[in-house]
């Protein structure tokens, strides 16, 4: 245990020394020209992450992939960012990254570790379970098609209720956009020309909204009915033409639970599913086209805060999962002494 406790320092060391080595070299070939201190930049992180990566390699003996995730995004994170401040704010613009300096190479190193953590956190590396789990997405992904293809018959039903549904999502993402408007119109200097066409736009994208929303239901509910009556139909005729050991071996409620129950769910599989992933991505879309005509520098600020917002939720989800555990653990003590 200590002597792999001892390697791993040695480790660190030596590639840190390695990885300021590079980065510093690099200030050797400055010059006026900003493309080529951009080049600069790229060629110095494929140095920096080649080199940082053999020498792991060479002391550790393994590369795993957080290790790989955290050395590329340490070794290419001055670049990218100058790149992208030179592309944002133009060619002249000062940035600390630049010319090589301790807090560049300090700011990178953070971002690495925090975006290496966030990772881990959010999206664990697969064991074992994986060849488990893509075969039972597999599965899922089979029946889930096998379901569709079931629809064919009522795909006019299906495509038209989804139409309906990208208008009313399209419509609801417009009406916060004419609210604040017609706020700011009132907060501010008062022009009725302008607040009544606000207003206007906000009434139209309202009824446009519900009355979509209502034709959406409407469709759907009918391509869903429809196809657990066609289904069911399906089912009994099939069932009819059982012979008696049939019914011997296979119960009576799990005949009926089939009939009733599971055809519905069936039907509602396909409905669901693809409205949750439609009236999510033409939302998610729309919100960021709107926010970015706004103000492209708050779209950003946002951005950056979803992933942090992501880890708290995922970290208040898993303790929300496991205290109801841990009390009905600690409760049974409890229970069998008052029982006593």
């Amino acid at each position: 245990m200590a002597a792999t406790i001892i390697r791993r320092i040695v480790a660190l060391t030596v590639a840190v020394c390695v990885d300021l080595s590079l980065f510093y070299a690099a200030g050797f070939a400055v010059t006026g020209s900003a493309s080529w201190n951009l080049a600069r930049l790229w060629v110095s992180a494929a140095f920096r992450c080649f080199g940082v990566s053999v020498v792991t390699l060479l002391t550790l003996g393994n590369l795993t992939p957080v290790l790989i995730r955290f050395i590329t995004a340490h070794s290419l994170l001055s670049a990218v960012y100058e790149t992208g401040t030179k592309a944002i704010h133009g060619r002249h613009v000062a940035s600390e990254c630049a010319l090589p300096d301790a807090r560049c190479w300090m700011m990178s190193g953070g971002a690495a570790l925090a975006a290496a953590l966030f990772w881990e956190t959010i999206i664990p590396d697969t064991n074992g379970d994986e060849a488990a789990g893509k075969e039972e997405k597999q599965k899922s992904r089979v029946l889930f098609l096998r379901v569709l293809r079931m629809f064919k018959p009522h795909y006019p039903l299906l495509i038209g209720g989804f139409l309906f549904l990208a208008l009313a999502v399209t419509c609801e993402t417009f009406i916060p956009f004419y609210t604040g408007r017609v706020i700011d119109i009132l907060g501010s200097q008062y022009e009725a020309n302008e607040f009544l066409s606000a207003l206007l736009f906000m009434a139209l994208y309202s009824l446009g909204s519900s009355m979509s929303a209502g034709c959406r239901g409407g469709l759907l509910l009918c391509a869903v009915h429809g196809f657990t009556s066609r289904v069911k139909v399906k089912l009994f005729a099939a069932l009819t033409k059982q012979e008696i050991g049939f019914f011997e071996t296979t119960k009576t409620g799990e005949i009926t639970s089939r009939l009733s129950k599971d055809t519905g769910l069936m039907g509602m599989t396909v409905c669901l599913n693809v409205n949750v992933l439609l009236r999510t991505l033409i939302k998610t879309v729309g919100v960021l086209f709107l926010m970015w005509n706004l103000s492209w520098e708050l779209t950003l600020l946002v951005l950056m805060d979803t992933p942090i917002t992501g880890l708290v939720q995922n970290i208040y989800d898993t303790h929300y999962q496991v205290w109801p555990c841990i009390s009905a653990l600690i409760a049974v003590p409890a229970n069998w002494r008052r029982s006593l």
